[in-house]
């Protein structure tokens, strides 16, 4: 505690040094210098929007204040905030300031506050911020700074204490405060008034404190130099339970605490102990009718040190009590409890919890538990029983149900006897355990939810297994059945052990929909719900049948197959299924064991004759790495295997997803797609709109984010075409085409071309292989013009019959010759340009005139060369030039 009292003293030393210099320099530097060196002594992040100064509201007092201040923490914190405030204040007395008394801050404030305090399962705690202390170093913080402290107070403040090393869990919300006193006095007293809207105390997942209101008024005194504090005259009240508590505690070191304290309710009422039944408290409280004996006390001796906790004891005891809500036909009557926790001091193992008896009527059904327990840490000895039957449908007559019905039997013998130890070592001749629970025909009827019906359960308890013998229900349109048997069942229910077993589940119809929260509701994929996280302390062999399973747009049929799961994963074993139109078969396996918010899932999926159509309008996945499955006609087989991360919105993390397989398709149309038009008016060829294609086989492969195909034949028609490249998350395309038109496809010029397409899915860009083009172009012409069979050694033979007269005649021919085919070629090129200035589609245009202008020059350069070509020939055959 004198440790804490000097951590505080430190603080509101800092805060001080800051009240002190803010008034005499520039603000905005002061604030940047201020956070720099508060975040360069702690380990932690401090940070403040604003600082307010104000000299004159209470002169002659100033107030200052920082807003939006919070720190964080850092390392294993880091995301945790320890103290967000939207401000904290102090009022110093100026004065002081000039004097050597110690400075007089008359108030610190804290409005609008959240703190959040974290101790983790290896001891680590998000408060310890500040640098460890050097024990041989002289403390002047005292001498420097002794303050002189008269109030705290807290407005509207909520305080969360997070104990993972104990399974522990506070929430003290709406929490309103004023301390005051003379706080750097050796002896004062200390007043404290406190309200809070909201106490929850939560063990183990069980809670024991739900919302209640808390309310006390508190004279404290406090010797500080031995740091001893003496409760005075003081209230508490929790929820309608009003309560007084004597005694003291001493803090001697850091290390130690002493107390000898002792709580008394002279006042308690049976209807004060209902009021910590939220329910029950929250309806017509002031208007229930009770009756019955009470008696509460409680007390708490020794030391607390370490893992050694002090003496304690605490006693609950109520006869002959019941309660009655007005206007309501029957009461539960005959309420006894005797409910007792003591601890002698020393370990925690030291404590027992007996409750002898608990003993209600409902309607004249009696039920009845007993509990026992001993050594709860090192090995639990626990002794229980529970026999009764609960006729839900008397409810409505004792309790005011509001837009509910509750119906149904329940029947209850279970007896319990053994250490854990003998439970987990298997050891069952040491274990006593035995019973049977019986739900007949349970309904419980809401107008918000869908109603659930227990038709029937029927367990079984044994020293070994929890058999269930049949279990049919129905929530909503949904049914379901199951049986099997459940292992290790108590350690799970104790001690948050791992539940085994084994269970075989069916269904006719189940809409996993309905299950899920209205905000997380899908509405463009199966992968909109979030992530579902898989317990990591179930370990269960699922076989199951189920005639239809409606999982957002999903819709699958005969589903059967088999689950395991184990340390937070699903295994899938040959789940099997009608679904798209066609059939599945799935095995792999989905995991959050590693990390629940990044869930590792792999597939290997067996895909037979399931249609393009439903399987785009299904999955946002294939919408965005496969989107021409929207406009393709037919079904489909594929056999594939991928590997993913999954976000926290169940989508896969495409950097991480990998995928390869290989898809086929007997008959497939394609039509409608934005590339094959503007291939179609690039090539001059219509054919290309719609293509029906049989005997698809294309392999495939995802990483990347992107969809990539290996070379693979497309027959259509009398054609046919090879392709390869690849689709990315953003839709743009880079493919490659190689195109044979049959005769009855082509142009006048074009048969075979190559085809580069760039762009974008729904925006492609068009380019042809400009020589290829000019190849098959000049090919045409140049036939044309010269003649099947007519070749330079053709002309020669016409020279040497008539040299003399055919010189002129054969250089005449060669340059007639040659012109015609430039003049040919200018006038093909200008027709490629003119068609390519003819496309509708703006982006497909740019493309084609560039082609075409590209191909126009090719032909040109080429018919010149060839004419060139022809009268160089001319020449050796008459022998002008060299041969």
């Amino acid at each position: 505690m004198k440790k804490t009292v000097k951590i505080t003293g430190i603080v509101l030393a800092v805060i001080l040094v800051i009240l002190v210099v803010l008034p005499f320099a520039f603000k905005g530097k002061i604030m940047e210098t201020v956070k720099r060196e508060i975040n360069k002594n702690i380990h932690a992040q401090v940070d403040f929007g604003h600082l307010r100064l104000n000299f004159f509201s209470h002169f002659p007092n100033a107030s200052v204040s920082l807003e939006q201040f919070y720190i964080a923490g850092i390392n294993a914190f880091e995301g945790d905030t320890l103290v967000s405030a939207h401000k904290l204040s102090a009022t110093i007395n100026l004065k002081s300031l000039f004097g050597d008394s110690g400075y007089e801050i008359s108030r610190i404030n804290l409005e609008n506050a959240r703190l959040h305090a974290i101790l983790l399962a290896d001891g680590k705690a998000n408060w310890d911020i500040l640098p460890e202390d050097d024990e041989d170093k002289p403390d002047d913080n005292d001498s420097d700074f002794q303050l002189s402290l008269k109030k705290v107070s807290l407005d509207n403040v909520s305080i969360l204490y997070d104990d993972f090393s104990s399974n522990m869990n506070i929430a003290l919300e709406k929490l309103n405060m004023v301390l005051s006193g003379n706080m750097t006095a050796d002896e004062t007293r200390i007043q404290t008034r406190f309200t809070a809207g909201a106490l929850t105390f939560i063990r183990n997942k069980i809670p024991y404190l739900s919302q209640a209101l808390i309310q006390g008024d508190m004279d404290i005194d406090a010797d500080l130099k031995n740091m001893k504090f003496t409760l005075a005259k003081n209230t508490l009240q929790i929820n309608a339970i009003k309560a007084s508590v004597d005694g003291w505690v001493s803090l001697p070191d850091d290390e130690k605490m002493d107390m000898d304290i002792q709580l008394h309710t002279p006042s308690i009422q049976f209807k004060d102990i209902l009021s910590l039944i939220p329910a029950i408290y929250s309806k017509d409280f002031q208007q229930l009718k009770t009756s019955g004996e009470v008696a509460l006390e409680a007390s708490v001796k020794g030391t607390m040190q370490g893992d050694d906790l002090p003496a304690f004891d605490v006693l609950l005891k109520i006869d002959n009590a019941m309660f009655q809500y007005p206007g309501m036909p029957k009461s539960v009557t005959n309420i006894h409890t005797d409910i007792h926790a003591s601890n002698p001091g020393g370990s925690a193992d030291n404590t027992l919890v007996d409750i002898s008896k608990f003993h209600i009527e409902m309607g004249g059904n009696p039920f009845d538990i007993n509990l026992q327990l001993t050594t709860p840490v090192s090995d639990p000895n626990i002794r229980l029983g529970a026999t009764g039957k609960l006729n839900l449908s008397m409810v409505k007559e004792i309790y005011p149900l509001k837009d509910m019905e509750l119906s149904g039997m329940l029947d209850a013998n279970l007896k319990l006897a053994s250490r854990m130890s003998a439970i987990e070592k298997e050891q069952f001749d040491k274990v006593e355990a035995f019973g049977t629970l019986n739900i007949q025909e349970m309904l419980i009827k809401s107008a918000s939810k869908d109603d659930i019906q227990l038709h029937t359960a029927n367990l079984t308890f044994s020293p070994r297994y929890v058999d269930l013998n049949t279990f049919t229900a129905q929530i909503g349109k949904n049914d379901l059945s199951a049986t099997g048997k459940l292992e290790n069942f108590i350690p799970y229910f104790l001690n948050d052990k791992t539940l085994k077993g084994k269970l075989s589940v069916r269904s006719n119809y189940l809409n996993l929909n309905d299950f899920m929260a209205e905000d997380a509701a899908p509405d463009t994929d199966t992968t909109s719900i979030g992530v579902i996280e898989i317990p990591r302390n179930l370990d269960f062999a699922l076989t199951g049948t189920f005639k239809q399973i409606v999982f957002d747009k999903l819709n699958m049929t005969h589903v059967s197959g088999q689950i395991n799961i184990k340390d937070g994963k699903a295994d899938m074993s040959n789940l099997s299924m009608n679904a798209l139109g066609g059939k599945l078969n799935v095995n792999g396996y989905y995991d959050t064991g590693k990390d629940a918010q990044k869930p590792d899932v792999a597939l290997s999926l067996d895909i037979q004759e399931a249609s393009f159509a439903q399987t785009y309008s299904t999955f946002l996945t294939i919408q965005k790495l496969a989107p021409i499955f929207e406009s393709m006609a037919g079904n489909f087989s594929t056999n594939f295997q991928l590997n993913s991360t999954l976000g926290s919105d169940f989508m896969p993390d495409f950097s991480s997803l990998k995928a390869s397989g290989l898809l086929q398709s007997n008959n497939v149309e394609v039509n409608n797609v934005s590339t094959l038009n503007a291939l179609a008016s690039a090539l001059k060829n219509d054919s290309f709109k719609t293509l029906k294609i049989k005997d698809l086989k294309l392999p495939f492969s995802i990483t990347d984010g992107r969809v990539t195909t290996k070379p693979f034949a497309i027959n259509f028609g009398s054609g046919s075409m090879n392709l390869e490249g690849s689709t990315g998350l953003d839709q743009s395309i880079n493919y490659t085409a190689k195109i044979n038109l049959a005769e009855q496809l082509t142009n006048n010029y074009l048969k075979n071309v190559t085809v580069k397409i760039g762009g974008t899915f729904k925006s492609p860009k068009i380019v042809l292989d400009t020589k290829d083009v000019a190849e098959q172009v000049l090919g045409k012409v140049a036939g044309s013009l010269l003649g099947n069979g007519k070749t330079t050694a053709s002309l020669a033979e016409q020279a040497t019959e008539q040299i003399d007269k055919q010189i002129e005649n054969i250089r005449q021919k060669a340059k007639d010759a040659g012109d015609k085919l430039v003049a040919e070629a200018d006038k093909q090129g200008k027709k490629l340009i003119d068609e390519a200035n003819k496309t509708t589609n703006p982006l497909a245009k740019i493309a084609a005139v560039k082609a075409a202008e590209a191909g126009a020059k090719k032909l040109k350069e080429e018919a010149q060369k060839q004419a060139g070509q022809l009268s160089a020939a001319a020449e050796r055959e008459i022998g002008v030039l060299p041969h």
